[in-house]
């Protein structure tokens, strides 16, 4: 049986898996007009990608201290 928490932290992943895949598309496109554009969109890339690790960890964490 799935807690909400176990829900709710798959679909989190879902959705930041999906804006990642939608942000790489826009990169594919390259209709930047300066380079601080291009820079700011792998910054929310980046990101979202420490947001994937962050909830590892925290899951973790949180694991640790229901034991």
């Amino acid at each position: 049986m799935q807690t909400i928490d176990t829900v709710f932290q798959r679909e989190l992943k879902r959705l930041i898996a999906h804006r990642i895949l939608d942000l790489k598309d826009n990169l594919s496109v390259n209709s930047y007009e300066n380079v601080a554009d291009f820079k700011y969109l792998m910054g929310k890339i980046a990101a979202l990608n420490d947001m994937e690790d962050m909830i590892e960890i925290a899951q973790d964490a949180a694991d640790q201290r229901n034991r």
